[in-house]
């Protein structure tokens, strides 16, 4: 028996249990349709981290995460970033946080926010 690595809620499961979908709303790509599109991200890119420009670990960053209204299908809106960028997009660090912008037909651009500590001084 497989375990779900994250817990899911009661109405998810009473949907699962009922044949339906785990969630609702909009729809999420399928291991092969993810694997498609990763695919044309990535050569989009050239194969290359559109921030910094390295050839290695490459991850596809959704610019608006689904949970706040962004697609697995808007390829307009995801970005091929190195491990390294993508971790900096998901949290600040004392590095500073990488800021995605969308700009169109696969372009974007890059600003890295420095975190600033309450109470230090300037």
């Amino acid at each position: 028996m497989l375990r779900r690595r994250t817990p899911i809620g009661l109405r998810a499961r009473r949907r699962v249990r009922a044949g339906g979908p785990r969630a609702q709303g909009r729809r999420a790509a399928s291991w092969p349709e993810w694997a498609a599109i990763r695919e044309q991200v990535l050569a989009r890119a050239g194969w290359r981290c559109q921030a910094c420009g390295v050839r290695r670990r490459l991850d596809v960053h959704h610019v608006v995460k689904r949970s706040q209204g962004g697609s697995d299908f808007d390829l307009d809106r995801l970005v091929a970033l190195c491990r390294w960028c993508h971790d900096q997009t998901d949290a600040p660090s004392e590095r500073g946080r990488l800021v995605v912008t969308a700009l169109g037909a696969g372009q974007f651009a890059f600003e890295l926010v420095q975190h600033t500590r309450k109470g230090a001084a300037s």
